[in-house]
């Protein structure tokens, strides 16, 4: 029984590994652990520390996924939208989660991410006439 929750775990902190894209020697050095120690814990041989879970947490790892197999995002009372959005961020490498945000807060501005040089496009321009005329004055 021992065996198989520890096995689970080190399959669950191997994938959190991937997903941050870090090495084991890097994931390791996160948390200013031994290599050895570290891939003893994503074997399932040993047990994975508290210690290593809370240093490594503030690099992104997702310590309760790791222990209990479940996102967070799911224990929270949210609608079905908002659950799939954090659940698709939460596989994300932490720079594709700043990519995610910074596309969201330009739709939620109304804008559209999909204009490169132009995402100031939604800014509407001046219309013809007097209130144009005004405009170019105050500038």
């Amino acid at each position: 029984m021992v065996t198989d929750i520890r096995s689970s775990i080190g399959a669950r902190l191997r994938e959190e590994r991937e997903r941050l894209d870090l090495s084991q020697a890097q994931m390791a050095a996160l948390a200013e652990f031994k290599l050895r120690t570290y891939q003893d814990g994503e074997r399932g041989i040993a047990a994975v520390s508290s210690e290593f879970l809370a240093l490594a947490a503030p690099h992104g790892l997702d310590v309760f996924y790791v222990l209990t197999g479940e996102r967070m995002s799911t224990k929270l009372a949210l609608d079905p939208i908002q659950s799939a959005v954090l659940n698709s961020l939460a596989q994300c490498s932490p720079q594709r989660q700043m990519e995610a945000v910074q596309h969201l807060a330009l739709l939620a501005a109304g804008m559209s991410p999909q204009t490169p040089a132009g995402r100031a496009a939604a800014v509407k321009k001046p219309a013809r006439g007097m209130g144009a005329a005004k405009v170019r004055k105050e500038k």
